[in-house]
């Protein structure tokens, strides 16, 4: 390699002094031409000084091409922490005729003079920490600092033979320092928008290569990857990058990197500190409602609403809005917002907006408090139920706060009478339909039930029979009657009969019957039947009114009677026919009068038997009585003590 470059040198030069000969020779002929202008001289000397200098330091590098001369290459400074180790990045050339002596013996001091020897070097490293000298790499470690003092250290090269050379050129200016070096936090500002992918490197110098410092990241918000770079003075630096995604939650919290840097001497790691503070653009984030006054307020009160959020610029504008179910209505703009509430106020959110977007607030619902509204009463089981059943009855309401007392009361007309308490009430129903109802109370006030009525259903009861028109009624006169009851479900079928003693006739249906009445006394009732079951009326006897009807003479006592005797006459009426009673008079002498008294009685009896006797040929033209002694006709049938026979008693007098 080494004799190829000295060929490309040697070509190099050579194409060099072709040039400077050809330039040489343009002066040269151009000086022969006369020229009257200084300024045309000038530029001719400046031209040949330029070549000069040009010759020359072509002709310096070429030297050190062509044959290699003692080098060393080394930064110019170091800051050491004191206590720590440190490296010192070394290379170095020697002139090529003693390359050859490069071998193990080789061995590399430093000393804070340029010009010294192995016996008086202040530092003479070991070969563990000195780098491969045989393949020029003088970089060296010293693992304790305090062996250094601060001044500029050079480097020199001894070997067990012709080769040993102190490095002059250059050297490296130590630094103690006690606090740790800078870290730098690339970019050392940050603004972007929320998702935007961030990388941040955090770089710390690594004065001592074998123990870099230790770099963490403050809070850690991804993955981090850790690196040893080296600088162009061949120092190196510990890097460290962090990505992550920025995010609203990041923007105004500091992001710190730290590096630990260990000492060797024994004493505490000192730290060094870099951060920065994003600046992170996002929409609106945190938007919450505020009422004021918080807590329940009353019905119908005024509040007030506020609307707040976390955003990067500024929310410019707030929107409220309603939610009814899925619909939402806009209601107004600003910060705040000043309603009225009810016990039926919906829900309320607000929409925050700035440059980057917009973003919502959850539901808020205010706590409006009220007394117990929309009480009502159900019943289970619901519907028809049947007579003496047990039912429960419940109460429920819209109550704020909850109701703390439910109380139950029977309605009676204008009386209401306090039954219970609870939230259900077990009863057992009756056909007497009364109403219930419930009050509930809480903090607030009461408030009632409106009027419940169980449907009780039962078989008719109460059935009467009322006779249209009413009282007496001539015979063969038309009257109505009218069958009526109490039921639930209502009667769907009512039907007649006539009694005759045991025997119960049909006779017709429905709610009426029209009919005809005569003086035979029958008795009627009427049946009521709904689906629950059947009722019957009590018998009714209609008074019918009619003329004398079955009119008789009865003699008490009866059969034969002595003359002048006592008799007492019956006339009555009854449905019978005719018979003959004969009548025998005997003389019976009451003293001085009894002849007299004979014949008052026998006119009075026939004057009676005259009159009856006409009335009976009168309603019986069919029936004509005889006449005989002492025999006349009489209506017969039944005992003059039948209670269907309205009698007449006639006495005679006594003379």
């Amino acid at each position: 390699m080494k004799e190829i470059s000295k060929f490309y040198a040697k070509i190099t030069f050579l194409s060099f002094l072709d040039s400077l000969r050809f330039r040489l020779n343009i002066i040269f002929v151009e000086e022969k031409v006369p020229q009257e202008k200084d300024s045309f001289k000038l530029h001719f000397f400046a031209t040949k000084m330029a070549a000069t200098l040009t010759f020359l330091l072509i002709s310096s590098l070429l030297q050190g091409a062509l044959c290699g001369t003692f080098n060393v290459s080394m930064p110019q400074n170091i800051n050491v922490l004191r206590g720590s180790c440190v490296t010192i990045p070394c290379s170095f050339d020697v002139d090529s005729r003693f390359e050859k002596y490069l071998d193990d013996t080789c061995k590399a001091y430093w000393n804070d003079s340029p010009s010294f020897t192995s016996e008086n070097a202040k530092l003479k490293p070991t070969k563990e920490i000195t780098g491969d000298l045989t393949k020029k790499d003088c970089t060296t470690t010293f693992n304790n600092a305090s062996l250094l003092q601060r001044s500029k250290y050079y480097f020199r090269l001894e070997c067990d033979n012709a080769l040993k050379y102190s490095f002059k050129q250059a050297g490296v200016d130590i630094s103690l320092i006690d606090d740790p070096p800078s870290l730098t936090l690339t970019p050392s500002t940050l603004e972007v928008k929320e998702g935007t992918s961030v990388s941040l490197t955090c770089s710390a110098p690594a004065p001592c290569w074998s123990h870099p410092p230790a770099l963490t990241w403050s809070p850690n918000l991804g993955q981090s990857q850790e690196t040893l770079q080296e600088n162009q003075d061949k120092t190196k630096v510990k890097t460290s990058v962090m990505s992550f995604t920025a995010s609203h939650l990041h923007h105004g919290n500091k992001i710190s990197c730290t590096a630990v840097y260990q000492k060797q001497d024994g004493s505490p790691d000192v730290t060094a500190e870099t951060s920065l503070t994003p600046d992170i653009s996002y929409s609106p984030k945190n938007i919450t409602v505020s009422v004021s006054p918080s807590g329940p307020v009353p019905e119908n009160s005024n509040v007030s609403l506020t609307c707040s959020s976390n955003a990067n610029p500024a929310v410019r504008n707030y929107t409220w809005y309603r939610a009814d179910g899925d619909q939402e209505t806009f209601i107004g703009t600003g910060t705040s917002l000043n309603i009225q509430v009810s016990r039926d106020t919906q829900s309320f959110f607000c929409n925050a907006e700035n440059e980057i977007g917009v973003g919502r607030s959850s539901s808020i619902q205010i706590d409006v408090q009220y007394s117990p509204k929309n009480i009502t009463v159900s019943v289970s089981p619901s519907g028809p139920v049947p007579e003496n059943s047990n039912v429960s009855l419940t109460c429920s309401s819209n109550a704020n706060p909850a109701v703390r007392n439910y109380t139950w009361y029977r309605a009676d007309g204008d009386h209401e009478s306090l039954i219970g308490t609870g939230t259900s009430l077990n009863i057992k129903v009756s056909r007497d339909r009364r109403t219930f109802f419930c009050n509930a109370e809480n903090e607030i006030g009461v408030g009632r039930s409106s009027s419940i009525q169980i449907d009780v259903q039962y078989s008719p009861k109460n059935i009467t029979v009322s006779v249209s028109p009413s009282g007496p009624v001539p015979e063969n006169s038309n009257v109505s009657l009218t069958c009526s009851s109490n039921a639930n479900p209502a009667v769907r079928n009512y039907t007649w009969y006539r009694a005759d003693g045991d025997q119960e006739t049909l006779i017709g249906t429905g709610t009426s019957l029209n009919i005809q009445v005569l003086r035979n006394r029958w008795t009627f009732f009427c049946k009521a039947e709904n689906e629950i079951g059947v009722g019957r009326s009590s018998s009714i006897q209609i008074d019918v009114q009619y003329s004398p009807k079955n009119i008789t003479v009865s003699v008490s006592p009866s059969g034969p009677v002595p003359e002048n005797s006592n008799a007492e006459n019956k006339i009555g009426f009854a449905r019978s026919n005719l018979t003959q009673v004969k009548v025998q008079w005997s003389e019976i002498y009451y003293g001085l009068y009894s002849g007299v008294v004979r014949w008052v009685l026998a006119g009075v009896f026939f004057s009676v038997s005259v009159i009856c006797a006409a009335c009976l040929c009168k309603l019986r033209k069919n029936v004509k009585p005889k006449e005989e002694d002492r025999t006349y006709m009489t209506l017969s049938g039944r005992t003059v003590s039948s209670s269907e026979y309205d009698v007449i008693n006639t006495a005679p007098k006594s003379q």
